[in-house]
Formats: C-alpha cells, sequence, structure tokens
C-alpha cells in the first residue's frame, strides 16, 4: 500500500553483521516510508522471521557474514517461510557466490549504494513478491 507514493504497512528485515552499516540502511529505509527491524546474523535473522511471522514482506541480507551466509539464510527461510523474498547486498563484487547471484536475479544489490538505489530495489523486490 502507498500512500502519496511512500510505502506504508511494509517491514524490511535488514541482516547486516557492521552494526553502522546496520542502522544507515534501516535509516534510509525508516525515512522512505518502511518500517525496519534489524539483525546483526542469519541465525538472528531467523529467530525474528520466526516470532513476528507475517509482519516482515522483505529480507535483505547482506551475502557475505561470520557463522550464517546470506545464501544459507535464504536457504533455510525458502524452507520455512517460501513466500518470504530475499534482497541480497554485497560489496565483494568478485565473490563466487556474489557474481552466481548476480546472474541468477535481479534480487541484488552492489555496495555501496545510493539511498535511492536500495529504495528503488526494495520497491521492485516487494512489487514482485505482490504479484506473486
Amino acid at each position: 500500500m502507498e500512500i502519496s507514493g511512500r510505502p506504508t504497512g511494509i517491514t524490511v528485515l535488514v541482516v547486516e553483521d557492521t552494526g553502522p552499516l546496520c542502522k544507515m540502511i534501516g535509516r534510509m529505509l525508516h525515512d522512505n516510508g518502511y518500517a525496519v527491524l534489524e539483525a546483526a546474523d542469519g541465525a538472528e535473522a531467523l529467530a525474528i522471521v520466526n516470532r513476528e511471522g507475517g509482519r516482515i514482506q522483505l529480507v535483505l541480507t547482506d551475502v557475505i557474514m561470520p557463522r550464517m551466509t546470506g545464501t544459507e539464510l535464504a536457504d533455510h527461510l525458502s524452507q520455512l517461510h517460501p513466500e518470504l523474498p530475499v534482497l541480497f547486498m554485497s560489496g565483494f563484487a568478485e565473490d563466487p557466490v556474489v557474481q552466481r547471484l548476480t546472474k541468477a536475479n535481479g534480487r541484488f544489490l552492489r555496495k555501496p549504494f545510493t539511498a535511492r538505489v536500495l529504495i528503488e530495489a526494495v520497491n521492485q523486490a516487494v512489487a514482485r513478491a505482490a504479484k506473486g
């Protein structure tokens, strides 16, 4: 749902192991009308998704994180909540996993990105998910 071109009622879970970056991304989303939840790693993200249920419309996750990568998180989520879309982000363009994600789908953001690029990617991911 949008009011004056700004999304309302849409919650994004940001999963990023670099605390200040997680806060900055969350602030960019919040300033553009999104509700934001934050997780420092994949395990915390899974706990939040299980606790918050259908409140989350999108997971925005870093690809390369300690303990559980973003792709491992996405694999878990696809089994537990197959309807929940995942948008990946990474600053490691040369990593083979990142290259595969970039080629496989449009669900990837290369860091660093501007607020405008972030919001466009999130809007597109939410719209794709809404269409089914």
